[in-house]
């Protein structure tokens, strides 16, 4: 068993076993999961730096339809001419 003490500021030290199994790096990013309500327990997950962004994906939802890239460059070009003072 491994047991680690909170600090006043709330902080605890993840212990070299679990670091080690979860393969826990400096930098890595941890996300505490809902807790178990009639339960004293939370799920932690890793995010390491190299997939946090992956890890991520799909978690906004939003109600834009997507654009295909040949609108997607026009719309930008119409932007950077109004940026600029281009006419068209």
């Amino acid at each position: 068993m491994n047991i680690s003490t909170v600090t006043t500021k709330g902080q605890a030290t993840i212990p070299e076993e679990i670091r080690r199994f979860l393969n826990i790096n400096v930098g890595d990013r941890i996300i505490f999961l809902d807790p178990v309500k009639d339960k004293k327990q939370a799920i932690i997950q890793v995010l390491s730096q190299s997939n946090i962004v992956d890890s991520l994906f799909g978690s906004l939802k939003t109600n834009v339809p997507y654009a295909d890239m040949k609108t997607v460059r026009e719309k930008a070009g119409l932007e950077l001419g109004k940026k600029y003072n281009v006419k068209i």
